[in-house]
């Protein structure tokens, strides 16, 4: 049986009196975050005890991330009725759980991970098992940030490991990032026998929304926690919703529709490296207004196509580059001219370099820090203004 509860007195390593933190200036890269908020509503979960291994099934009690209920499978990013109006590519990508997590409260020193992966391919050649297929486990700090702490080694299609060392006596906050390229069946959390447990309910605050290509899926982070909407999770303190195709975001009208059942604090839309100058210039300004008229003042930022790393050797990649950049400013100016509000823009320029790139085209680790960089400048005063009910410009 599973209770729902709230547990105000309960607060762990980090957790004690701490306050929902307001959204401060964008700080550098490694400077400390403000401490998060400790959570406020848990789920009591029977779990089934195998020697000395108590292991919690996942789905009890929830995950972030998931915008609809009305799932296929439990761990997939479109509802089932998506089957019969996306793009098939789409579909079969929406079956991964990039941008997925969950939480819970442990005292237990050990911690395993046991999943079953819905695809066999565990790697690609330039993206590692732990960021394919693994499981990545962050723990609070007594200063309440998020730390990274393990994760999984995926060598085949079931896994069943220790996540890391024995940590430090003491209860904490965990978060667990799912896979990225891969998805599970089943997912369950296994700690000592004994030890404290609850999980986390997903938090109901409206998440910030990313629609994006194999970039904003999470291609190709060496880890889940390093993905932009990980990042960008942990920064702002709040849920966020991935919706990254791997080379299949190309702004069809049917994603925008599905985008509106979405209650969004902002909608961030990077397609572009998926496109060609043709399909934005036909497509971006009615997906854009489809939101637009569905979500009146939901913020909405349209972000430029990346730049290659071989750009400035290969004509055709700056030309590309170059087009598409130049076709989606044009829609954006067409959108303010014609009196579209809450409307943002971020240039290629402030996005990663050729050293941040692993291919010449997905970011490295390096390369998802700058792209959460270049996201926060402009998403931090858009949230701050709206947590406030102020008026954002433009």
């Amino acid at each position: 049986m599973v209770n729902r509860r709230r547990l105000l007195g309960l607060a762990g390593a980090g957790g004690a009196a701490l306050a929902m933190p307001g959204l401060l200036p964008a700080p550098a890269h490694a400077t400390p975050q403000p401490a998060a908020a400790w959570p406020t509503e848990f789920v009591e979960v029977t779990p089934t005890i195998e020697g000395d291994i108590a292991w919690y099934d996942v789905s009890q009690w929830g995950v972030e991330g998931r915008g609809w209920s009305d799932t296929a499978a439990f761990y997939d990013r479109l509802p089932a009725r998506a089957e019969a109006v996306v793009p098939p590519a789409v579909w079969v990508r929406s079956r991964t759980s990039a941008g997925l997590s969950t939480r819970f409260v442990s005292n237990s020193t050990t911690f395993r991970a046991r999943y079953r992966l819905t695809l066999a391919t565990t790697a690609m050649y330039h993206m590692p098992a732990v960021g394919h297929s693994g499981v990545d486990l962050y723990a609070r700090t007594e200063a309440g940030q998020d730390a990274w702490l393990a994760n999984t080694h995926p060598t085949a299609q079931t896994i069943d490991q220790q996540m890391g060392l024995a940590v430090d006596p003491g209860e904490r906050l965990y978060t667990a990032y799912l896979p990225l390229y891969n998805g599970p069946q089943y997912l369950q959390i296994g700690v000592e026998s004994g030890a404290s447990f609850v999980g986390v309910a997903p938090r109901t605050a409206a998440p910030a929304v990313f629609y994006g290509s194999s970039i904003m899926q999470g291609g190709v982070a060496s880890r889940p926690g390093m993905s932009i909407t990980a990042l960008l999770g942990r920064r702002f303190d709040m849920p966020t919703i991935n919706l990254g195709f791997s080379g299949n975001a190309r702004m069809e009208p049917e994603i925008a529709e599905l985008m509106t059942e979405l209650e969004a604090s902002v909608y961030v839309v990077d397609s572009s490296p998926n496109m060609n100058p043709q399909q934005i210039s036909e497509r971006a300004e009615p997906f854009v207004r489809l939101l637009r008229e569905a979500r009146p003042d939901t913020p909405i930022l349209l972000v430029e196509d990346r730049r290659y790393g071989d750009g400035q050797f290969v004509q055709f990649r700056r030309d590309r580059n170059a087009q598409n950049a130049a076709a989606l400013h044009a829609a954006y100016r067409n959108l303010r001219t014609s009196g579209v509000k809450h409307l943002w823009y971020l240039k290629a320029d402030q996005l990663p370099q050729s050293e941040e790139l692993v291919d010449g085209s997905h970011p490295s680790d390096l390369g998802m820090v700058t792209y959460a960089n270049a996201y926060e400048k402009v998403l931090r005063p858009i949230l701050h203004n709206r947590r406030d009910g102020l008026t954002d410009r433009p």
